[in-house]
């Protein structure tokens, strides 16, 4: 007789646990996770907070957290799983009542981008593991901007690209200095721009001399960032993903190095936004200017490739006198044109695929 009444009390109190928790299991119960940061550069490490509040005296025995995120954001591997563009990383929590738990995560960016949790599913249970509950996540946390990591394996990469030759040497073509503007001359040294000498008083003086210029007021250049592998009659379908983003990072160093000497840039970079206009900048300067245009860069989603040459044909005026810069994985006789029309400079990238024979310098190291 007692053993069926002790029974009969096991039944009513799980019974009774299993009412509870249905009724009240969620009670009080938030999740919340959020980056660190808001902005970082490929290869920045970031922490990622997850937090589990339990604001009831009913105690959380058992929940699941399953995250799913953009691949490019590298949890531990013990943590996580990836299926094509998606990492799901789990983790798990037990939570007193009245009580909060935080956990963190060191998460590894592995490539620029813009970039949020896309989706979180809790599910929780009871002390028997006989109710399964499901709790929406309350906060999924911010957006975070990975900015493309400048190429700096080269070095600077400016003075290499604007060179002119001069005898058997090639030497750097100055475009910060006004030559209406000469405040003296001086003694050639190597390297000073060709255009500068002064060539009648180097004949009466017997040796080189050079002018020496005001800076210029307004230092003006466009870079077109070109998002193309091959050319279109190439027959190639497949875009080489990594040399494009190569070619990025090599626009974000020229992109540096121009913000650094005071130049007032237009970036274009061939792809279409959802109008199917080409994607451009306003004219940006100075740090400020730097920064706006990284967050361009990490936007860039390389789904929609411009044709190189309505590239061209659409990014210049030839009224205008400004200088341009067309950063390319390659080159044929359209951009040989093009360059010799509007005197403009060509960086090559990635496997020096010059084709037209007119490019100023190649990055070849991806």
């Amino acid at each position: 007789m007692e053993l069926v009444a002790g029974a009969v009390l096991l039944l009513l109190i799980l019974f009774g646990e299993i009412r509870l928790y249905r009724k009240h299991g969620l009670d009080g119960l938030s999740y919340r996770c959020a980056f660190s940061d808001q902005e970082a550069t490929e290869g920045d490490t970031l922490e990622f907070f997850e937090t589990v509040e339990n604001a009831k005296i009913l105690p959380v025995p058992w929940l699941k957290a399953e995250l799913t995120v953009p691949k490019w954001l590298e949890f531990p591997e013990t943590h996580c799983a990836v299926t094509g563009e998606f990492r799901f990383v789990t983790g798990f929590f037990s939570v007193k009542g009245f009580a909060r738990i935080r956990r963190i995560w060191k998460v590894s960016c592995q490539k620029r981008g813009i970039y949020q949790v896309e989706h979180v599913v809790l599910v929780t249970t009871d002390l028997l593991g006989t109710v399964h509950l499901s709790l929406p996540a309350s906060d999924t946390g911010n957006t975070i901007k990975i900015f493309p990591k400048r190429f700096t394996k080269a070095g600077l990469l400016l003075p290499k690209l604007m060179r002119q030759p001069f005898g058997t040497d090639s030497v750097c073509f100055s475009l910060s200095t006004d030559p209406c503007l000469p405040v003296g001359i001086r003694d050639y040294a190597f390297g000073d721009p060709i255009h500068q000498i002064h060539w009648k008083d180097s004949a009466h003086a017997g040796r080189l001399l050079v002018r020496q210029e005001e800076p210029t007021a307004q230092q003006t250049i466009t870079v077109i960032l070109a998002l193309q592998t091959q050319s279109s009659d190439s027959g190639k379908m497949t875009q080489d993903k990594l040399l494009l983003e190569h070619s990025i990072r090599v626009c974000a160093q020229c992109l540096w190095e121009l913000c650094k000497g005071g130049w007032t840039i237009r970036l274009i970079a061939g792809e279409n936004d959802s109008q199917n206009m080409i994607l451009k900048t306003p004219y940006n300067s100075g740090s400020s200017g730097y920064h706006y245009m990284m967050e361009f860069l990490a936007a860039l989603t390389l789904d929609c490739p411009t044709v190189i040459s309505h590239l061209l044909q659409n990014c210049c005026y030839r009224d205008r006198q400004e200088l341009c810069l067309l950063v390319t994985p390659y080159t044929d006789e359209q951009i040989r044109q093009w360059k010799n029309s509007f005197n403009g400079y060509v960086l090559v990238t990635g496997h020096a695929h010059d084709g037209g024979n007119c490019a100023d310098y190649v990055v070849a190291d991806i």
